[in-house]
């Protein structure tokens, strides 16, 4: 089965304070998710931001990496880390984005939306090159994180855009990963 989860922030220890929706232990809990749900059958495709640092004091890094399944990172805006360590922890990484076409669906993979409603949002680039791309390749579905949850409210706008989208960063999803029969589920 294909999975999807973004927006880990192993060893983010400011994330806590940036998002109501963080707590002590988050890292657990996701670990706890994947380790229950993954098989050696299954592909997890990781969008962005996975982890803040290299270094594994307590041993998330290595929990990761035990994971029986294959493990796809499409790089968000927090994975610009020595580039030695990502490969200890995917099986293959991605620049920017990924194309996935499954039961006659094309799907979008990206760690930035179509659009973005913040107004101090720094990727804006980014993130049209986004909307043009998914209309370029002529997608059905976009999946991305980038986007966090809080309470001001959603910030991400692709539905104004007319894209089908599903933000899978784990502040929405429970903190664990989407099946990809969900994402069909939302068109």
């Amino acid at each position: 089965m294909i999975f999807f989860i973004s927006d880990t922030h192993f060893y983010h220890r400011s994330i806590i304070n940036l998002s109501a929706f963080r707590f002590e232990g988050f890292e657990n809990r996701i670990l706890e998710n994947l380790e229950r749900i993954l098989t050696e059958k299954d592909i997890l495709y990781h969008l962005g931001d996975f982890t803040w640092h290299g270094k594994d004091g307590d041993g998330f890094l290595k929990r990761w990496q035990a994971l029986p399944c294959r493990k796809v990172l499409v790089k968000g805006n927090h994975d610009e880390i020595p580039a030695e360590i990502l490969p200890r922890y995917f099986d293959e990484i991605v620049p920017f984005f990924k194309l996935l076409d499954f039961r006659g669906k094309r799907f979008f993979l990206s760690h930035y939306p179509a659009l973005d409603l913040r107004k101090k949002e720094r990727y804006r680039d980014r993130i049209a090159r986004v909307r043009w791309l998914f209309n370029f390749y002529r997608c059905d579905y976009l999946i991305h994180g980038h986007v966090h949850r809080n309470i001001e409210g959603v910030h991400c706008g692709c539905f104004i855009c007319g894209i089908k989208c599903l933000n899978v960063n784990v502040e929405f999803t429970g903190y664990r990963p989407v099946p990809i029969e969900e994402v069909i589920k939302i068109g």
